[in-house]
């Protein structure tokens, strides 16, 4: 994408065609189309960064050059959830110099006419990106993804087990809890590990390999900044403990939920064993580089790399040190079934996220589901109790605005026409072909639609199209 030269963004701000404003107000239609928007640039997330770039975004501008468009119409840079909120964020609470850039479409200056965040922000953040506006935040929610555990067992453990009875399965299945006390500092070597999985689990787990260090300490690998995927982690390793209960972090104590909710939530309880890596990615190369750790990344990105994941391409998998573990379902109560973050589990393909079955709540204790996408996302969260679905599961989501041209703090204010793309943009992710074409086998999943309007969530964020306006 090339970016507008400054006289022409003006001139875009100040003389909006009749067909942009008649586009802008016009209800959302089923099919998805460039109109006369221009280009546009985007940030945030980078657990949706590979559906930002190489699903939606391609296939949209495909779109776009087959109606004579000769520019990208969208592109997108990964940073982090916290750095998306950051840049559009500009109280004095949240504006970072480093990262604020207002609205815009221009990539070479780093501004941004959407936001891809998995941390749906909250009143306050609202309030701050509105800077005292008429206008409203919109929150739309645009796909689900599951949260593996990478895992590199320590120095010369060839493989685990994990089995009860003749049933064996070479690679671990984890409790709930013992995740929970893994995060929180409690459990602190594999020993300890696989010490809290016989006597409560009863998994019957095992390390192999003659002389594998089973004292060894684990490693954490946790993202470096501000993360959705953190804030996805935090609400399950919540629930999983007294409703209220404080946990002590390094500058004070409070729950799992308020950690997951902080602008930036990179903290955690026990700091000695951490490895900090920034996006998905990076947490998942540095469990692939760390033996002895345990991390955090959506499955997509994770089985993206391939120490973990069985040849033909891969060296990773059931039966070898480097793996991701199926996790406890209906985690208030010990032993179990146990279910994989992919619907086909480990193995060198790619299929579905395993979220299309969960029942999602407002830990928070707001309704659920939110009544629009101008209502606050930030108590949604999958609940532990899931039978069907793997528990570690949420939504992420783009954000736009009612009125993009009241916003004050923008140097260069985004125009009409830079919106229509937005909304454009959005309308195409929301359709048949981004919800289910698109993400079909890239371990996402789409929106839960529902049965009889119940739950409808992708019906609400389809709704909430016609709110989105210059």
């Amino acid at each position: 994408m090339t970016g507008l030269t400054k006289a022409r963004r003006i001139a875009c701000a100040c003389a909006i065609s009749a067909a942009s404003v008649a586009a802008i107000a016009a209800p959302s239609s089923a099919s998805a189309a460039c109109g006369s928007g221009t280009d546009i640039h985007g940030s945030g997330s980078s657990l949706q960064a590979n559906a930002q770039v190489k699903y939606w975004g391609e296939n949209f501008n495909k779109i776009c050059t087959s109606e004579g468009k000769t520019n990208e119409q969208t592109s997108y840079t990964s940073t982090s959830s916290g750095k998306g909120l950051a840049a559009w964020r500009s109280g004095s609470a949240g504006k970072i110099a480093e990262f604020y850039k207002g609205f815009g479409p221009d990539v070479t200056t780093g501004e941004n006419a959407f936001i891809g965040t998995d941390l749906a922000p909250n009143a306050g953040q609202e309030s701050e990106i509105l800077a005292g506006a008429a206008a409203s935040v919109l929150t739309f929610p645009t796909l689900q993804a599951a949260v593996a555990l990478p895992i590199h067992l320590p120095k010369a453990c060839t493989e685990a087990t994990t089995g009860k009875g003749k049933t064996i399965k070479h690679r671990l299945a984890v409790q709930s809890k013992t995740i929970e006390e893994i995060f929180r500092g409690e459990i602190k070597t594999w020993k300890e590990f696989i010490e809290k999985e016989d006597t409560v689990g009863k998994n019957f787990d095992k390390l192999v390999g003659a002389g594998c260090e089973e004292t060894a300490p684990i490693s954490l690998v946790v993202r470096k900044e501000g993360s959705g995927t953190t804030n996805i982690l935090k609400k399950y390793l919540d629930q999983l403990v007294p409703k209220g209960e404080k946990i002590k972090f390094g500058n004070g104590e409070r729950t799992w939920a308020e950690s997951a909710e902080r602008n930036e939530n990179e903290e955690w309880p026990e700091e000695a064993h951490l490895i900090k890596e920034e996006k998905g990615s990076g947490v998942t190369s540095g469990v692939a580089a760390t033996e002895g750790s345990i991390g955090y990344a959506n499955v997509n990105e994770v089985r993206e790399n391939t120490h973990f994941v069985p040849p033909p391409t891969g060296t990773g998998g059931a039966s070898t040190p480097t793996f991701w573990p199926e996790v406890q379902l209906n985690g208030t109560k010990a032993g179990g079934k146990y279910i994989d973050p992919a619907t086909n589990g480990e193995v060198d393909a790619a299929e579905s996220a395993n979220c299309n079955a969960v029942d999602y709540i407002s830990a928070t204790g707001e309704k659920y589901p939110p009544a629009s996408v101008e209502s606050l996302w930030t108590g949604t969260t999958a609940s532990i109790k899931e039978t069907k679905a793997y528990p570690i599961c949420g939504f992420t989501y783009d954000l736009a605005v009612t009125k993009y041209s009241l916003v004050p703090g923008v140097t260069e204010p985004t125009s009409a026409a830079e919106v229509e793309t937005v909304k454009n943009y959005y309308t195409y992710i929301l359709s048949a072909s981004g919800q289910k074409t698109d993400l079909a086998k890239t371990d996402f999943a789409g929106l839960p639609e529902g049965t009889k309007g119940k739950n409808d969530v992708l019906a609400i964020a389809q709704k909430g199209l016609e709110k989105i306006g210059f």
